[in-house]
């Protein structure tokens, strides 16, 4: 009896408490500032059976036409939470990250001592990821690990699995834009291959990946809108309005999240060193070049890093590998049990009480992640804002959401809207906000801001010259009109 309990305690212990420990550290309120619209996508689907297509939520740029690449996302997101509200995206983000880390284990075949190690360092790595809760960008990464796992499989011998690509990216391309990133990982790891086989003149050896690989090409247009989803995704590249958008610029140098990128790119390095020296280079060669590519263009944009760091597990992971212990070595061998079983219960005692899961609501929501006031938007409902109206764009999404009588100026849908005159409504928005123009030459006659902003200051300023009237202020917003 005792042993069989035994037997049990271990089992669960290396097999189970890695993932459950994940799955506890993964449960955060949802923080997408964009969840609103998606929602409001996903009940339009449900309610009429017809995909929005062109913009009826924002009085900015009203019937432009827009490719929701996420389309699909808003389809799970919705019944997700008007089943489950908070909490059920919550443990769906949770769910999605656990699938993640499992698949991960598959590509790199860890065992409990390895997933002592590595785990934690991934987890680090994608926080700033995780921590959001379900969305796009989540499936996407869940996407990049089975990518990679296939890929894998594919160099141990079992080319057919490779197939499975297509649906992979039949699926991603109606979920998330990152599907776009999945195929040049693909495209990346087959040229490399290539290059290997022609320089050990082995010719085209990579038949079966290389068919895999069209065929989901043309698999990706298998969506509402075609070659337009690409268009769409050509469309963050090199445009001049994502130098305002956080995620699309590089990371602040000296900042935290610079300095972990410098630290992985010399445990690359290291990892790279050991690889070499134990003469293995030619068993992860692709996806060292791949890592190459990836860490660089992470400096350049912030949201390539989150693809980047599993990109480089395959690498990365050869350390731990190494210093494996030898097991008879009893101190060491109980050492991985002492790290999940810290780290549980810092979990259980800390994260989770932490981020008060039985206490998520919208109020929530608006006062600590897009730092707003239900006061504000109430005082907006009831008093009808006169003439022309300008709000905050991350407030957009809980407007549409929360307040549809509230009409936003600009949500985060817009950043990169432009029409066939060049016209740009957040472009536009953008440059009051920062008060880099003066908005009292503008056309709006009604501003609910943020009391954070530029623009709250003009205001100010204006309303103690007597030219605009502050009708409504509290710690995170005011609304101003002006003075006819």
């Amino acid at each position: 009896m005792i042993s069989s309990l035994w037997k049990f305690v271990i089992f669960f212990s290396s097999n189970l408490l890695p993932y459950i420990t994940i799955f506890l550290l993964s449960l955060f309120m949802p923080g997408d500032t964009d969840l609103g619209w998606h929602l409001r996508y996903g009940e339009f689907f449900f309610k009429t059976g017809k995909i929005v297509r062109e913009n009826i939520f924002s009085l900015e740029m009203p019937g432009y036409k827009w490719v929701n690449s996420s389309w699909l996302t808003d389809l799970i997101t919705y019944p997700v939470y008007n089943t489950g509200s908070f909490l059920g995206l919550s443990i769906l983000g949770a769910i999605t990250v656990v699938l993640t880390f499992y698949i991960f284990s598959k590509v790199l075949k860890l065992s409990f001592w390895e997933k002592a190690f590595i785990f934690p360092v991934l987890y680090f790595l994608e926080y700033p990821l995780i921590k959001i809760s379900f969305r796009g960008q989540l499936i996407s990464l869940l996407f990049t690990a089975i990518i990679i796992y296939l890929l894998s499989q594919y160099r141990r011998g079992k080319t057919k699995t490779v197939f499975f690509l297509v649906p992979l990216f039949l699926l991603w391309a109606n979920l998330h834009g990152g599907f776009l990133l999945g195929l040049i990982i693909c495209l990346m790891y087959f040229t490399i291959r290539q290059i290997k086989n022609f320089t050990a003149k082995k010719g085209f050896a990579d038949k079966n990946l290389a068919a895999a690989i069209f065929i989901s090409i043309p698999a990706t247009l298998i969506n509402p809108w075609g070659i337009g989803i690409y268009s769409e995704i050509i469309r963050h590249f090199g445009n001049p309005y994502q130098k305002y958008i956080v995620e699309w610029i590089p990371l602040s140098p000296f900042s935290d999240l610079w300095w972990v990128l410098i630290f992985w790119g010399i445990f690359i390095i290291i990892n790279v060193s050991l690889i070499v020296d134990r003469e293995k280079f030619s068993h992860v060669s692709e996806w060292v070049f791949i890592t190459v590519i990836m860490y660089f263009l992470s400096h350049w944009m912030r949201r390539y890093a989150w693809t980047m760091y599993p990109v480089s597990l395959p690498v990365a992971g050869f350390l731990f590998k190494d210093i494996k212990p030898d097991r008879r070595k009893s101190v060491l061998r109980f050492l991985p049990y002492l790290i999940f079983i810290i780290i549980y219960f810092a979990a259980v005692k800390i994260h989770i009480p932490g981020q008060k899961l039985t206490k998520m609501n919208w109020s929530r929501f608006c006062n600590e992640f897009i730092k707003c006031s239900p006061e504000s938007a109430e005082f907006l409902l009831n008093n009808k804002p006169p003439g022309k109206f300008l709000s905050f764009y991350n407030w957009g999404g809980y407007l549409i959401w929360n307040y549809p009588e509230i009409v936003p100026s600009v949500d985060g849908r817009m950043h990169l809207w432009q029409d066939k005159t060049g016209y740009s409504a957040f472009s536009k928005y953008y440059l009051l906000e920062q008060d880099i123009r003066n908005i009292d030459n503008s056309d709006y006659d009604t501003v609910y801001i943020s009391t954070e902003k530029p623009l709250y200051r003009r205001l100010t300023t204006l309303s103690d010259r007597g030219q605009w009237t502050r009708v409504y202020e509290d710690e995170s917003a005011a609304v101003f009109t002006r003075n006819k």
